[in-house]
């Protein structure tokens, strides 16, 4: 059975409510001023919002659709209002400039910390559980609450143009986000708890990139996003070539170490090691369609020798390339 187009939603950026009235407007379901249910089939949305101090507000989601769910997130165009957002469960595909970027749980860029100022496609895969919690405020609400991260927003968030980090996290963090799962959904002292496991999230996150060195606490900007995204589809594009990151950085117009940096703050990695698992990725497809054979694959992809192509397979891949051709 063909799988179904995603449902569609658009809504204003903002407060979480303006989320979880989008869903009721169509689901239906239970809607209160801090919470959200709705239960049919293997269709469950759950929705919680905690104040956890003044102007600071503590969300929770829980998504599951067997057809997925895409929200279209139009600017709310404050500069004032900050949204972070951690991923705990599943993975939440954002959009940018009908470009895919991966926002996975548990993954080194599981936080994302952005400002609303452009607009935004987040994907609920379909038939896959997905669990978040996000932490929207006012810059002055927190500078209130923690008054010496002031200097750290005022540099991190300097215009008012469209701007966002892509940051990761410690473990830490996970641990706090398991606390706040379970107590969204109710208990003894629920709400207290939840305002607790709330600040201390917040505190820790923080106190992180407080610590951060410029280089790894590097904004992106939504050209920089449509860029990088153009120099991806390039990358996997000439997977059969070999690469010079100056000759692409001169290509689009950048400079080679602003290149390198944010590259790294969106993919967690350098682009020679992306382009050399994308290689990789490219030979365990070709190998595993059983109509190539290494030696094929290995000249095919650019290495003048089969013994460079395998060590690299096995250590990226974790096997001798010649175990993944299917028997015959």
């Amino acid at each position: 059975m063909d799988t179904k187009e995603p449902l569609v939603f658009e809504l204003q950026e903002g407060p979480f409510i303006n989320y979880i009235s989008t869903f009721h407007k169509h689901f239906g379901g239970e809607l209160k001023s801090d919470s959200y249910y709705y239960k049919q089939g293997k269709i469950e949305l759950i929705g919680s919002i905690t104040e956890i101090a003044s102007n600071i507000e503590l969300s929770v989601s829980e998504v599951t659709h067997p057809d997925g769910i895409k929200l279209l997130r139009l600017p709310d165009n404050n500069p004032e209002f900050l949204h972070l957002i951690v991923v705990h469960t599943g993975h939440y595909t954002l959009e940018y400039d009908n470009q895919l970027q991966h926002l996975e749980a548990e993954s080194t860029k599981g936080i994302f910390f952005y400002n609303g100022l452009f607009p935004l496609t987040g994907d609920f895969p379909a038939k896959v559980p997905h669990k978040a919690i996000s932490i929207k405020f006012e810059k002055k609400a927190l500078i209130k609450l923690i008054p010496e991260i002031e200097p750290l927003l005022n540099r991190m968030y300097s215009t008012t143009e469209g701007l966002a980090y892509h940051i990761s996290p410690p473990h830490e963090v996970y641990k706090l986000v398991d606390d706040i799962l379970q107590y969204h959904r109710g208990g003894f002292a629920a709400k207290a708890l939840l305002k607790a496991r709330g600040l201390e999230i917040l505190a820790v996150i923080m106190k992180m990139l407080e610590q951060m060195k410029d280089d790894d606490l590097n904004g992106l900007h939504i050209d920089d996003y449509k860029r990088l995204m153009q120099i991806k589809k390039r990358l996997l594009n000439s997977l059969t070539d070999s690469i010079n990151v100056e000759s692409i950085a001169e290509e689009f117009a950048i400079s080679s170490s602003k290149l390198n940096r944010d590259f790294k703050s969106l993919f967690n990695m350098s682009i020679y090691k992306f382009y050399t698992h994308s290689k990789m990725e490219e030979a365990y497809r070709r190998l595993l369609s059983g109509k190539y054979t290494v030696t094929e694959v290995s000249y095919d992809l650019g290495y003048n020798t089969l013994s460079k192509f395998s060590e690299m397979f096995k250590k990226i891949k974790g096997v001798n390339p010649k175990k993944v051709i299917p028997n015959k």
